[in-house]
């Protein structure tokens, strides 16, 4: 029953910014009526989520989302009313169906999987359902923290209208985020090519093509020996094995892999496949991306250009490379138009996307995200502008291709760049047919669709750039236009090109989608096999969870908690520490508190509460010990772990409030 009763308010937010964002899809666009629903479901979604970021800053969090939900609801209704003539509200049975049923796949796949930053994701979307938006670095409040934050908002949503734990609430807005998309590629296909075979097949290439690592395999051993030797492997793939030869007969050593691990060589460090975006982005982006293909250029009224101007905004703290490709793809076009005409004077529906893109971009000057701290790190100045990430692009010789896993690869260096051709995988071969499909689409006044393409061009610049620090292996995202196109355009293209070539052309194309998706084929039976064994994650246990359940956002709302394990309080009550400068490191202060724990010296480094298990209380001195046991400490909760044969002491986490503790005895 209590379930049941929690699940009543996220009903009803939920179905006010899907009727809302329905009505206003029908009403302000010309579209297919089966193209509405799904369409609209999207445009809801991201609306709401869009508004909660701006209305958050100045109101209580949960009466941003509940008002941003109703402002969109509002806005459906009124559009209704007024265009109730053109109204074309089609429901199909199946689409919704097919919708829930890729959701709980991608959700239950996630419950079983803790891979890819959940120990980043976590806690920032404990502490965004607390109030903290845009958000701030959970290990240190002091900082901003510029990311794509969208997905983790919706999800922040999700954990407090739904009363989940951060966790199940990722998991479900993830599964959902990565499903929809899937369902509008479909749709758009079919609007190409008017053949469902082909819409099948191009939401199948999207969710499985990627990167053919694996083919370095069929390479004679002394040569891919001597490719081996001129590659440094970094991040993850340093500690799968100590050079690629190696790495590509082992299993990838990353945390939360599920119950099998999975394969070195099946997963890229430049083009993964769609199906493994268990990130913080996941398909937001791409999901926004498609909405704007299928909206762009087809405004019944002039206030739809209103609603595309929202999601390009929204589109800035989804992914802000996105953003940044298409605004700058647009200025590409608009110079190309007027070398071609000779001419200054636009076309008024260029006008209108130069409006519409100027509004966007001066809403991601404010709204926050990556984008924001870019502008802010360049015109502030002192406590005001910390920032997380430092997004100073460097210049880089010989150019380069980034690989998150094989480090720099010089396009000059034959090694290196077979390596980085195999990153990349032979879907960049229809680059020809999707150029010229951009060139019709511009002859045809597609704007968007023909900037979307254009975002393909800019990959050649990023050849010489490369970015700082933690930032350093997301610089293969600047080649995520060239590749999203490939992958979006492959099938409706060769689908219409191959209609009248002869049968070997279509085994040749057949042959070419088989080695484009197989990898990511192989990355999702592995996935499968998680569904049998979900986790909260890899830093949260049980106790956790029962802890988070009782005391989640029950501690004072400033306060300070100190936790040995440093992504865990933060994730459990919804509450800062102060223990890192990033997230792969603890600061010296923060590490000699740790070696030698004291609540005197906690309090006086700011902390309020301190948080832990039995293996730091046992690992404490007797001395030590007896410090938590003085009469300033006092313990708030502690929930206990299963004593078993196998596990001869029973574990605990405790949480205990040392705000009195101000003077050293």
């Amino acid at each position: 029953m209590k379930i049941l009763l929690d699940a009543i308010p996220f009903v009803a937010w939920t179905l006010l910014w899907i009727a809302g964002g329905w009505l206003l899809v029908a009403s302000l666009f010309r579209l297919r009526g089966s193209e509405n629903a799904m369409i609209g479901l999207g445009v809801g979604l991201v609306l709401q989520a869009w508004l909660a970021n701006l209305l958050a800053r100045a109101l209580p969090v949960m009466t941003a989302f509940w008002l941003s939900a109703a402002l969109v609801f509002l806005a459906g209704i009124i559009c209704a009313f007024i265009f109730r003539r053109d109204l074309q509200i089609e429901f199909s049975l199946s689409q919704w169906l097919l919708l829930i049923l890729l959701t709980l796949l991608f959700n239950f796949i996630g419950n079983g999987l803790g891979i890819f930053d959940d120990y980043q994701n976590l806690p920032t979307v404990s502490l965004m359902a607390t109030g903290d938006i845009p958000p701030h670095f959970a290990l240190n409040p002091s900082l901003n923290f510029g990311y794509h934050y969208l997905l983790l908002l919706i999800s922040a949503e999700f954990m407090r209208m739904a009363h989940m734990f951060p966790w199940s609430a990722l998991d479900l807005a993830r599964g959902f985020i990565l499903a929809l998309p899937l369902m509008l590629a479909g749709l758009w296909a079919y609007r190409l090519t008017r053949n469902r075979t082909a819409a099948f097949l191009t939401s199948f290439m999207l969710a499985f093509a990627g990167g053919a690592r694996w083919l370095l395999l069929l390479i004679p051993q002394p040569i891919l020996n001597l490719i081996s030797s001129n590659i440094t492997l970094i991040g993850s793939a340093s500690t799968t094995a100590s050079n690629l030869s190696d790495a590509l007969l082992s299993n990838w050593k990353i945390d939360g892999a599920g119950p099998i691990p999975f394969p070195f060589a099946f997963y890229t460090g430049i083009n993964q496949p769609y199906i493994m975006a268990y990130t913080g982005i996941a398909g937001s982006a791409i999901l926004i991306m498609l909405i704007l293909l299928m909206t762009a250029g087809r405004w019944r009224h002039w206030s739809a250009a209103i609603i595309t101007s929202m999601l390009i905004a929204a589109l800035a703290i989804a992914n802000e490379v996105s953003f940044g490709l298409i605004g700058l793809s647009f200025l590409l076009v608009i110079l190309t138009w007027m070398i071609a005409n000779r001419s200054w004077k636009l076309p008024r529906a260029l006008w209108i996307w130069i409006a519409i893109l100027s509004a966007a971009g001066l809403a991601a000057l404010v709204q926050g995200g990556m984008f924001t701290e870019i502008v802010r790190a360049r015109f502030q100045s002192g406590p005001e502008a910390a920032s997380y990430f430092d997004a100073s692009p460097s210049f880089v010789w010989p150019p380069s291709i980034i690989s998150a896993h094989l480090g720099s690869l010089s396009i000059f260096n034959l090694s290196q760049l077979i390596a980085a051709l195999a990153e990349i995988g032979p879907i960049i071969l229809v680059t020809p047919l999707v150029l010229i499909w951009a060139w019709k689409s511009f002859r045809l006044g597609k704007w968007f669709e023909a900037a979307l393409i254009a975002s393909s061009l800019w990959s050649v610049p990023a050849l010489f750039v490369a970015f700082k620090g933690p930032l350093f292996t997301a610089t293969p995202r600047l080649m995520s236009g060239w590749l999203f196109a490939c992958i979006l355009y492959s099938v409706p293209l060769l689908w219409i090109w191959l209609r009248k070539r002869s049968g070997a052309w279509q085994v040749v194309a057949l042959s070419g989608g088989l080695v484009t998706t197989f990898a990511g084929l192989i990355l999702f039976g592995v996935q499968l096999v998680a569904i049998q064994k979900p986790i909260y994650t890899t830093f949260i246990t049980p106790m956790d969870a029962q802890m988070s359940q009782s005391y989640w956002n029950k501690l004072r709302p400033d306060a300070l908690i100190f936790d040995p394990t440093v992504y865990r309080a933060p994730t459990v009550f919804g509450r800062f520490t102060d223990s890192s400068p990033s997230w792969y490191q603890t600061s010296p202060e923060f590490q000699a508190l740790a070696s030698a724990p004291d609540p005197f010296k906690l309090r006086a480094a700011g902390f309020d509460y301190t948080y832990f298990d039995s293996d730091y209380w046992n690992n404490m001195t007797p001395a030590e010990q007896a410090l938590f046991k003085n009469e300033c400490v006092k313990q708030i909760a502690q929930t206990n772990g299963i004593h078993s044969e196998k596990d001869y002491r029973k574990d605990f986490r405790r949480l205990l409030d040392i705000r009195d503790c101000k003077q050293t005895p």
